[in-house]
């Protein structure tokens, strides 16, 4: 899925920075990035995540202006590189390299990095975003993977597993939990989005004045946009679990189509359209200026 925050160090203008008695020796030679090589792949996954939140982002306003058909998630973004024959599997595969290559490099950030980060707290919550950022780019490779296996499957999946986690003991509570963690990262998300600490992620020295406020901007309006996405698929987990009911539960598409129902109907994916397309181009920044 989606899967779907990040923060920032201390700079004019970004919010207030955590109390001085709470800072540790920063390392500014530290690199999270395990290597040359994985750096530069990993920014090329990057650049793919922006990439797949661009073609969410088309297929929300195509879904809305339109009424096409199509899944608005990891999947119905896959699938229209995936059907581009031969080209479009070689260029999959290399997205799909990339990708887990910049899970490996968050995997790490998420253990031992920000080693840069002068505040502790600061430093724990950029790790928690690290280790949010894997499970979004996880989910991405996932359904890449099954698609270059020709295996794409019918989306069902995640009612699967919730209906599998039900017949447990103590199936509900897993997945009420899994509900809760959802609506936690939503609210963090959305803390990334307000605050814009998401820049801190970025060498200062690569962005431009007009980069920097361009990032600020499409960083923001994308995190919110997540933001409401991430709950509105927590909520449908709590619903499943309140009704007993695994069917409630859905991934992305499910909760955006939900969201579009209960409030604006169509413009509602719209929205959502512009939102994702403006986090797919803060990606692309991201790919360019983030702190390796």
């Amino acid at each position: 899925m989606s899967t779907a925050p990040g923060t920032d160090s201390a700079r004019p203008g970004d919010g207030p920075a955590d109390p001085p008695a709470l800072s540790v020796a920063p390392d500014p030679d530290w690199h999270d990035a395990p290597g040359h090589w994985s750096e530069v792949l990993g920014r090329v996954g990057l650049g793919a995540y922006g990439v797949v939140h661009l073609l969410l982002g088309w297929l929300a306003a195509e879904i809305a202006a339109l009424g096409a058909r199509g899944s608005v998630d990891q999947r119905g973004a896959v699938a229209i590189v995936a059907h581009g024959g031969l080209v479009g599997w070689f260029v999959l595969l290399v997205a799909t390299v990339c990708l887990v290559t910049f899970a490996v490099w968050q995997v790490r950030a998420a253990a031992v990095g920000f080693r840069w980060v002068e505040q502790r707290g600061l430093r724990l919550r950029k790790r928690i975003g690290a280790a949010a950022k894997v499970v979004g780019v996880g989910g991405v490779v996932y359904v890449a993977v099954r698609y270059l296996l020709r295996a794409p499957g019918d989306g069902s999946d995640l009612q699967f597993l919730t209906a599998e986690a039900f017949g447990l003991p103590g199936g509900r509570l897993l997945v009420l939990a899994a509900a809760v963690v959802v609506l936690v990262t939503a609210v963090t998300t959305a803390f990334t989005g307000i605050r814009a600490t998401f820049l801190g992620d970025l060498v200062p020295e690569k962005l431009t004045p007009g980069l920097r406020h361009t990032a600020r901007w499409l960083g923001a309006v994308g995190n919110l946009t997540r933001a409401v996405a991430f709950a509105a698929i927590g909520v449908l987990g709590v619903v499943a679990v309140l009704d007993d009911d695994p069917d409630r539960v859905g991934g992305l598409d499910l909760a955006l189509r939900t969201l579009a129902d209960h409030t604006l109907g169509t413009a509602a994916l719209a929205i959502a359209g512009v939102g994702f397309a403006a986090y797919g181009l803060y990606c692309l920044v991201d790919a360019y200026a983030r702190h390796p």
